[in-house]
């Protein structure tokens, strides 16, 4: 089965981490998130794909958009990521959603089915990206788009580098593997390549920024809290107890210097992704 590490990681770590700061996620990535949808520009009576839907919140946009008479099918790896879908969708009462547990990167898509296929940062972890947007491209009607959202490099993403710069003294994080992880798709070219070489035309890959907020907006305890996660809290687990102290002070005081008066705001650059197949 492909992506099985990309699997345990979104099953057994990351997913529980995201449903436990689920609003924090959805205030830093709202900017994001309306931008997609606003190029995406979902219509009424619409078949929609949401690719790594993760706790639902583009998913329902995107059902509210297309209507009673459209379908969205909403698709991830992580099975506590959608236990929260789908309650979400059930609170929402929203009865034109799809939610479907799979890997598109090989799973078994409708064929020529889908007017529209999105993503909000949930394309850039598959360790075949080819055949993955080749598996999309087959889902997607004739003329049918693909918007997707994905990361600029770490260096371009102070809310990104900022904990380890900050911590970096006390406690060793390791940064994400070159080529690997959600900044994969940080080289525009790359981005390109990959995504013509699976047989989508007329790719657009333009840049979008705005800012993040991190711990919803919340004071320094938040934010901090919202930092130690995956990578960063592997490694304040992993180091002695003085250097753990040190390293979690040093971080709340840089926060909360940072954050001066107003919400704990870094920039942020992504790129927006656009294709089409030919009709």
């Amino acid at each position: 089965m492909a992506n099985d590490e990309m699997r345990r990681f979104w099953n057994e770590a990351a997913g529980p981490e995201w449903v436990r700061l689920e609003r924090e996620f959805d205030v830093a990535l709202g900017p994001f998130g309306d931008e997609l949808l606003r190029r995406a520009a979902p219509s009424p009576g619409h078949h929609v794909l949401d690719v790594g839907c993760g706790f639902g919140t583009t998913t329902l946009a995107l059902a509210r958009a297309v209507g009673s008479e459209g379908r969205v099918m909403g698709a991830d790896i992580s099975a506590p990521l959608l236990k929260r879908a789908r309650a979400r969708g059930a609170e929402a009462g929203a009865a034109n959603i799809i939610w479907r547990e799979a890997d598109v990167q090989d799973a078994a898509l409708p064929a020529s089915h889908f007017d529209l296929v999105v993503s909000r940062f949930g394309v850039m972890f598959f360790d075949d990206p080819v055949a993955a947007f080749g598996n999309l491209l087959a889902a997607a009607k004739p003329g049918g788009r693909l918007v997707f959202l994905c990361w600029q490099p770490p260096d371009r993403n102070p809310w990104f580098t900022f904990p380890a710069e900050v911590m970096g003294p006390f406690i060793a994080i390791q940064p994400p593997p070159p080529g690997a992880g959600p900044f994969s798709f940080g080289d525009p070219a790359r981005v390109r390549e990959v995504v013509s070489g699976a047989g989508w035309a007329d790719v657009a890959v333009d840049g979008f920024d705005a800012d993040v907020v991190q711990g919803g907006g919340g004071d320094a305890d938040a934010v901090v809290h919202h930092f130690v996660r995956g990578t960063v809290a592997a490694a304040l687990n992993a180091a002695p107890e003085p250097s753990h102290t040190a390293a979690v002070d040093a971080l709340r005081a840089a926060v909360s210097a940072h954050m001066g008066d107003g919400p704990a705001a870094w920039p942020a650059r992504a790129w927006m992704v656009g294709a089409r197949r030919r009709t």
